[in-house]
């Protein structure tokens, strides 16, 4: 059976939770002991926060446009919570507020569009 964009609604939200390793991080000094999650690392959380959470009405969306703040860092062996909400809905395009903590801090902010792939 194919997801059904019914149902999709401003408010559905999905968290996921990633830890830091050498697969996912980046150091500014090039020293191992000052490494924090990258960037990109980063990004690709909340990219996938919003494909979940509209896992179900929406079968295949596309990314177009990321504006985020990464404004602290996350260090090797920490744990992260990334947290997408959609906040819109304009016809097949979608846009959604993205986070990411360590613990209390933030360490990432902003807004992911995406597109809803019809098929």
């Amino acid at each position: 059976m194919t997801p059904s964009t019914d149902g999709l609604a401003i408010g559905l939200s999905a968290t996921r939770t990633l830890l830091v390793d050498e697969s996912n991080a980046y150091s500014p000094t090039g020293k191992k002991e000052h490494s924090v999650l990258a960037s990109p690392a980063m990004i690709m959380e909340m990219e996938l926060a919003c494909v979940a959470a509209v896992r179900g009405f929406v079968e295949a969306s596309a990314g177009f446009h990321v504006d985020v703040k990464h404004i602290a860092p996350a260090p090797v062996g920490e744990t992260v919570e990334t947290t997408a909400t959609l906040i819109r809905i304009d016809g097949l395009r979608l846009r959604f507020r993205v986070e990411t903590k360590f613990g209390e801090t933030l360490i990432g902010v902003g807004i992911h569009r995406r597109a809803i792939v019809q098929k």
